[in-house]
């Protein structure tokens, strides 16, 4: 958790004072047979039934971490199905970090992608010899958007994108 804290300071991201962080790592140590989307989806319920309409995003940083620490087979891939399912059915902004290799589908286990309803991709691009960080919309569902990569640059407020990269 500290080195998520810490990534996000030298972000310049400011966190919220009511941001609730939970490390799977911890909980890995209390025990090791844990179903981590069942104690995810009974989180989110509580939050719901805790903060109502306030709560209205969560992150999940990562799905690889997720399926590191589980068994994956047929029943796993249906759970992931009917917990994203769950995910829609909250009303929530939900973002799910995914680590891919470069140049193949943000797919882990085959279906994330077509499950999610948008997909950002984060990544480097050299130009003119130096390294450019870059944001670029590759899916959206029901909105209009660029797929053009655009350079994003990480100032004294946090990260901003200054535009798109040209060949």
């Amino acid at each position: 958790m500290d080195s998520l804290l810490r990534s996000c300071e030298s972000f310049g991201l400011n966190l919220p004072h009511n941001l609730q962080i939970t490390d799977f790592t911890e909980l890995r140590r209390e025990n090791e047979n844990m179903d981590y989307l069942k104690f995810t989806r009974r989180m989110i319920e509580h939050f719901k039934q805790q903060h109502g309409h306030r709560f209205t995003c969560f992150v999940l940083d990562s799905l690889g971490a997720i399926y590191s620490l589980t068994t994956i087979d047929e029943k796993m891939r249906k759970k992931m199905f009917g917990f994203f399912d769950f995910l829609r059915s909250q009303n929530l902004n939900v973002f799910i970090i995914t680590e891919r290799n470069i140049g193949t589908h943000a797919e882990l286990q085959g279906n994330e992608g077509f499950l999610a309803d948008a997909i950002f991709s984060l990544g480097l691009d050299r130009r003119n010899g130096t390294l450019v960080r870059t944001l670029q919309v590759e899916k959206m569902r029901h909105a209009r958007h660029s797929m053009e990569k655009q350079a994003i640059e990480v100032g004294p407020q946090g990260p901003v994108i200054l535009g798109p990269l040209f060949d």
